[in-house]
């Protein structure tokens, strides 16, 4: 009898120690899989946020330029090949005033901009930039082609219109205005300070399509 209860009782404690060993194991499996990180799903970027990041030429070559180089960069290397392009000229011809205006311009406007939208992260004090996963929905709304550093054949092309241009409204002024002056007929009425008056107005009009050019990749 004795025998048969400390079976008995040997059982009972066996079944127990397993019961709260298979529930020790439940519950952890259960803590682990309520503790399990979900997995962080990008922002939707709303129409607004989109237009305002791509509305700038220099924010879109930032961009394409960290889409080329696997998503990181550097801020000084991604402010010389931005005032390469912008300026027509390669990397090694730039100056000091040409990479210190877009390196600002990067560090204190674009830059930040984009990292407080989640596109990119921007650590100032290091000057790394990265492409976070939010940036895949700007991709539709970029230009398919890669930008590319001017090569020194395509230099030429590019500085040329702007220049000739320039060149040919200031000819023709030129051209009209000594003619009036000399007495040319249908040119003659109008007096010396009138042609004087469209010479100095001609050339405002230039300075005033330069500045504006510029400012456009500001």
């Amino acid at each position: 009898m004795v025998t048969d209860s400390l079976q008995a009782n040997t059982t009972a404690a066996e079944q127990a120690e397993s019961e709260q060993t298979a529930e020790s194991v439940g519950g952890s499996n259960a803590f682990a899989e309520q503790t399990e990180p979900e997995q962080s799903v990008p922002e939707q970027l709303s129409k607004d946020v989109v237009f305002e990041i791509l509305k700038n030429q220099r924010r879109r070559d930032a961009l394409r330029y960290l889409k080329e180089n696997s998503g990181e960069a550097k801020l000084g290397d991604m402010a010389e090949f931005i005032a390469a392009k912008e300026n027509g000229i390669e990397i090694k011809a730039l100056s000091s005033s040409q990479r210190k205006r877009v390196y600002i311009g990067l560090y204190q406007c674009h830059l930040p901009k984009m990292d407080a939208v989640g596109i990119i992260d921007f650590d100032k004090n290091r000057g790394d930039i990265v492409l976070l996963d939010t940036a895949e929905q700007l991709e539709q709304y970029l230009d398919g082609d890669v930008v590319q550093t001017p090569t020194e054949t395509e230099v030429a092309p590019r500085a040329v219109p702007s220049a000739k241009r320039n060149l040919s409204i200031a000819g023709v002024v030129a051209l009209t205005v000594a003619s009036g002056l000399l007495g040319v007929p249908g040119l003659a009425e109008i007096p010396a300070a009138g042609w004087a008056v469209v010479s100095t107005a001609t050339l405002m009009a230039i300075t005033a399509m330069e500045t504006y050019k510029h400012k456009l990749h500001a």
